[in-house]
């Protein structure tokens, strides 16, 4: 009996041994499996980061390109706007050599009409004897009128050139 219950025993010892030496082998097997899921786990944390860290670097760089976008957008508007500018005041500036031009064109037929009617009117008056005193008195008069008229002129361009 004795001999029997050390049989039963050892039976039991061994039967608790395998059983125990089996759950441990299956604790190791569930390990492993936890281990290699939380590598793939780990590899894809990883993975995400570094496309995170990829895609946060390219939106900086976006926001950045918008952002000289944006600012040369502005200075194309005011270039334009600047170019607006020149434009009217090159049009103002032809329309006022255009004006000051017609002006002085104006003065120098003028002073041209004055000068050739007062030479006429000397060479008259050097013959005075040979023409009528009432003719010569109204070429006088419109030699006068001519005079009158290229200092108006003359006038006019001052004013033109002052404005």
């Amino acid at each position: 009996m004795a001999l029997a219950l050390l049989v039963l025993v050892t039976i039991a010892l061994v039967a608790l041994a395998v059983y125990l030496y089996r759950t441990s082998q299956a604790w190791e097997d569930r390990s492993a499996e936890y281990l290699g899921a939380a590598q793939v786990i780990g590899e894809d944390l990883a993975a995400s980061r570094a496309e995170l860290t990829g895609t946060r670097a390219e939106l900086e760089a976006v926001r950045s390109q918008l952002g000289t976008a944006q600012e040369r957008i502005v200075e194309l508007a005011d270039e334009k706007a600047q170019l607006g500018d020149d434009r009217e005041a090159q049009r103002q500036l032809v329309d006022y050599q255009e004006r000051v031009s017609e002006a002085a064109g104006q003065v120098a037929l003028a002073l041209d009409q004055c000068v050739q009617g007062q030479q006429e009117l000397i060479g008259y008056l050097a013959d005075a004897d040979e023409y009528d005193p009432d003719a010569l008195a109204a070429f006088e008069s419109d030699v006068e009128v001519l005079c009158q008229a290229a200092t108006e002129a003359n006038i006019a361009l001052q004013r033109e050139l002052g404005r």
